[in-house]
């Protein structure tokens, strides 16, 4: 299969505008770290409320995941895709508004509604659009190109916290979000009347979820997503780490600051990386590879304690590692469920991916207030083992193209 540069899909554009968009919601996931340092204190909270902020956030988002699978039939994906951006946007115009905590979950919960098709349909999309043997380097670049947009962010959205405050800093990030939507809506086409008649031909929505959930090998996939997601980049390490580098180690915010960026500057290279390796290597070798580096990352981010001689050469790589896995095992998905399937497949997937990672923020949070840290940080590095274990269970099989 090669790419056809005819189609009204135009790979090279929609891949470019999907990764902008990308980049914007990573963004604010990137920003809501330094958030809640301040918020932590402006509020009076604790790690099991930040926890549970961030277990609620996620889970809105999350639950809106499964319904693509449904939606995609009835609505272009571009138009999903376009509509999300703007909605995600409006929720950062609101969350600047906000004057408590309450008020500014429920504004990051409409920004998480609006974030929610990126990921199903987006990549849903980019799969049909790029072949196989591209694949793994077409979500990657999806990926790593949304993680651009969180590099910045700790030295941009840092100063804009100190120089304009939280909320405003929040409102600003929101801006770029209502131009990306736009650009979507005017430049991304499908053809969706075929997408429409081959999705019916393949079979209905129900039919395709049993199926998801009934083959040994989506299982396995499924449950890796599952237990990998007790150590996911943005949503559970990055913060807690944020939180554990300023609080227990009392490092001042200009070294807490470096030290993020250069974990973010990992997430941008990794997955493109990961993703060429896994086309030329195969993405089960790859995916295991880096889930035994992510945890043995994490073991030696908390062996090195305060000492930022071993702390900086150390977040670079480990970034590498530890934003890698993610893409390479959607990847791994798109290959094994083809078709129309594929949208329900992504569905069904960033359901219980994105509704886990409200559990195990939850989890963590509780970890970290009760036993410290160091235990919370243990917790994740066996969640990347586990996910290791299930994937050698995997049965490798030749899988068609599409």
């Amino acid at each position: 299969m090669v790419v056809d540069r005819s189609s009204p899909t135009r790979p090279g554009l929609t891949l470019a505008l999907l990764s902008v968009a990308h980049a914007a919601i990573h963004a604010q996931s990137a920003l809501l770290p330094l958030v809640y340092a301040v918020v932590i204190v402006e509020y009076g909270l604790t790690e099991r409320d930040i926890g549970l902020f961030i277990a609620i956030t996620t889970a809105v988002g999350g639950t809106m995941q499964l319904a693509y699978g449904f939606l995609t039939r009835y609505i272009a994906r571009p138009a999903l895709l376009a509509g999300g951006q703007l909605i995600f946007g409006t929720g950062l115009l609101i969350a600047g508004l906000t004057q408590s905590i309450g008020q500014l979950i429920g504004a990051i919960s409409v920004a998480r509604i609006g974030s929610s098709p990126q990921h199903p349909v987006g990549n849903a999309l980019l799969s049909d659009v790029y072949p196989p043997e591209r694949r793994g380097f077409a979500i990657s670049a999806h990926i790593s190109g949304g993680n651009v947009g969180t590099v910045l962010v700790p030295f941009v959205g840092g100063a804009l916290i100190l120089a304009v405050g939280w909320q405003a800093t929040l409102a600003l990030f929101g801006v770029p979000a209502l131009i990306i939507g736009l650009l979507i809506a005017v430049f991304v086409r499908e053809d969706h009347a075929d997408y429409r008649r081959r999705a019916r031909a393949s079979g209905s929505v129900a039919s395709h979820v049993r199926e998801v959930l009934v083959r040994r090998d989506l299982r396995l996939i499924l449950a890796a997503a599952l237990v990998a997601a007790g150590g996911r980049g943005l949503d559970i390490v990055a913060p807690f780490m944020v939180l554990y580098l300023s609080g227990p180690l009392d490092l001042d915010s200009g070294t807490v600051t470096l030290l993020y960026g250069l974990l973010l500057v990992g997430a941008v290279v990794g997955p493109i990386l990961a993703g060429i390796l896994s086309d030329r290597f195969g993405r089960r070798p790859t995916l295991i590879t880096y889930y035994l580096l992510s945890a043995v990352g994490i073991v030696a981010f908390v062996a090195a304690g305060a000492n930022h001689f071993l702390l900086v050469p150390l977040l670079l790589p480990f970034g590498t590692a530890v934003f890698s896995e993610s893409p390479v095992l959607q990847a791994y998905l798109a290959d094994r469920a083809t078709g129309p399937m594929r949208d329900v497949a992504f569905a069904v997937y960033f359901t219980f991916a994105f509704g886990i990672g409200a559990i195990w923020a939850f989890i963590i949070g509780n970890v970290a207030a009760a036993f410290g840290y160091p235990v919370a940080f243990g917790v994740m590095a066996c969640s990347y083992v586990a996910a290791a274990l299930l994937l050698i269970a995997v049965r490798e099989r030749v899988v068609g193209g599409a």
